[in-house]
Formats: structure tokens, sequence, C-alpha cells
């Protein structure tokens, strides 16, 4: 007998074997290596198909899980019969539904940066689709009273707990409201933001709006509207010049924004001192940021008027330069309380205008 004679194949499995050594071919479930999985090529991949026609993608790539011993039966045989083979029957099976896929769905393979990775474990006829991360760019405005971030749960900080259910405290904020007003056009199940800048709770964001980049994590959709617009308890909230960005920002641009705040005296200021707006005006505040770093930034221009017994002041500035340090004081070399020679308390600022200073910048795919 023949050694290749001990070996009954399916077709599929027998082609696989190169042209070294001849096989009787049997039907599928008779077959020495796949039992039969070959023959159910069609249904496993009308199965991939159903399932990631429920995503939006252009790319796709395929991975396999095969069954418990195909690949050490397909091992045994080669090393019997001392041939190398064309390709695993792995492979084989991740090209036939690739194959399905593509022609099911009209979309190419990408094995690099896929749109969306499906996973076929063919031992227990599961399919998992993940889906790549979206990333958003965009410029929200927002009404006084509502804040940019959620707040962490004080009970648990944000894992979760019976008191809050969700890691947070209740109210609406900018970060909630985006999630789930862009969650639900992407169909995503959660996201993170990078803001920049922020500002408080108490403070307008008025149009154009600040920019911010979300990453929307296993989407089923891919496209945004442009504008999206969202009610809340303390007014609206709009965003503008939603775009979608190629990749993961690895740097954010540095920007400038123009604020209004209102102040108020500790004492009264009958006249403002001449010459106040150019003592600021490019003036270089050096000050220590949240990690303890000193750090310096820079105030364009200044404006101060007076409103009955406060202040109305208008600030251009760099953007990470705590506006509320910089007219109160607090660890910074040039305050506008220190310049006034009076307390000062800032009851609210208004961010006015954002300017983005370079571009976004994106590692290597």
């Amino acid at each position: 007998m023949a050694p290749s004679e001990r070996f009954r194949l399916c077709g599929a499995c027998a082609e696989r074997q190169g042209k070294q050594a001849r096989f009787d071919v049997v039907p599928g479930s008779g077959c020495f290596i796949c039992r039969g999985l070959t023959s159910r090529f069609p249904e496993i991949g009308r199965m991939v198909v159903n399932r990631v026609q429920h995503y939006h993608f252009k790319t796709f790539s395929i991975g396999v899980i095969v069954p418990s011993g195909i690949q050490e039966r397909e091992d045994q045989l080669r090393s019997g019969l001392k041939v190398r083979g064309e390709e695993t029957i792995k492979s084989q099976l991740g090209r036939a539904i690739s194959d399905a896929v593509r022609r099911g769905t009209r979309r190419r393979v990408d094995r690099q940066h896929p749109d969306v990775t499906v996973l076929v474990d063919l031992g227990r006829d599961a399919v998992t689709v993940t889906a790549r991360s979206v990333f958003l760019y965009g410029r929200y405005t927002k009404p006084s009273g509502v804040p940019q971030k959620r707040e962490l749960c004080d009970r648990c900080r944000g894992r979760g707990c019976e008191a809050c259910q969700s890691g947070y405290k209740e109210g609406v904020s900018v970060e909630e409201v985006l999630e789930k007003r862009l969650g639900k056009i992407l169909r995503s199940p959660r996201a993170k933001f990078t803001w920049l800048g922020s500002e408080d709770a108490e403070s307008a964001v008025l149009a154009p709006g600040r920019p911010f980049v979300a990453e929307f994590k296993g989407p089923k959709r891919r496209k945004v509207p442009s504008r999206v617009a969202a009610r809340t308890g303390k007014g609206g909230i709009a965003v503008s010049g939603l775009k979608l960005l190629r990749g993961k920002p690895i740097s954010v641009p540095s920007f400038t924004f123009k604020t209004r705040a209102f102040i108020q005296p500790e004492s009264q200021v009958r006249v403002l001192p001449a010459g106040l707006a150019k003592a600021m005006t490019g003036a270089r505040i050096q000050f220590r940021n949240s990690k303890g770093k000193t750090v310096e930034k820079r105030v364009y221009s200044l404006k101060v008027k007076k409103k009955g017994a406060g202040l109305v002041v208008e600030i251009k500035l760099d953007g990470g330069l705590p506006v509320k340090r910089l007219i109160c004081g607090g660890s910074v070399s040039v305050s506008l309380a220190e310049l006034l020679k009076t307390p000062l308390s800032c009851q609210r600022f208004d961010i006015l205008r954002v300017w983005e200073s370079g571009s976004f910048k994106f590692g290597k795919i």
C-alpha cells in the first residue's frame, strides 16, 4: 500500500497537500483531516457575511480558530508522507471566508489597518466582529451651568457602585451629552474625549466653540453629520465642524483663547490705573501647573471696563494659563489683582473664541 493511501481526504484537503502525493478522495465527513469542515465553506461564508452586514466598513480582515485536532492531523500526515504542502488548513479557511465576505459585501481585505476585524471560531460556530475606533474632531458650545466633564462618584471614584450605578454623579455634562448623542449616531458603546482646554461649569462657551477630539470605540457606523445639537435643562449644547480624523492623534495643536471675565473687587476701584492694559499686554506669565512644573504662557491683549461696582475684563491668552489665577493671583508672576493693588474675586468667565495653532500629528499606520 502506498503511504498516501493510508490517508483518505476530501478534495479541498487533498489539493492543499500539493501534487507530490495522491490520495483517495472521499466525501467531506470521511476526511482524515477536516472531518467535513471544508464542505461547510459556503455555509460559514454566509454566516460571516450576515454578521458583518450590521457594520459600515470599507476594509476588513479575517482571523480563524480551527477546531482542536485538525492542525495536528494535518501535521501528522505531512510528517508521515514527507510533504510540505501548499498551505495550512487555517490559511485555506481564512482565504475562503475572506473571498466570501469580499464577494458578499464588495469590500476589500486589509490586513494592516482594517475597519473591522472578524474572528471566526469554527469549533463553536462563533463570529466576533471588532470595529476599529473612529476619531472625531469638532467644536462644542454650551450654556452656563453645564460642566465639560462628568464628575466621578465620591463613593467609588468611577468604578461603579450601588449608589451611582455608573461611576459618575448624576447631572448633565458636555461629555455625557456628546457620548450619548454621537454614540447613538455611530452605534458606539463608549467614548473617550480629549479637550483643547477646559472651563468652569458656570462658564458659557460661545460660537464657534471649543475644539475636542473623541474616540468612539467599536462603532457600527463610520459617518457623522457636520452638526449635532442637544437640549438640556439648562440650555442647548451644539457641536459644529464634525469630521473624521484619519487616525488617533499622537499630539494635538496648541491654542490661544479669548475670555470675558466678570470680577468683583474687595475694595472699590474708583479709577483704573493708567497703563494697566499695556502692562499686561505681551506679558509672559510663569506659574506651576498641575504636575508641579513651572511653565510660561503669554497674555496677548487685555481690556478692562467698570460695570457698577465690578469690572468686566476681556483677555486673549495662551491655552493652559489659568484665567482665575491670572486675575486673582495665586502662584503667578503677575496678576490683575497685583496691578490693581486689591484682592479680586472672579465671579464667572465665558469663552468667547478659541484659536488653534498648528495641526494634529498622527503616528504611522
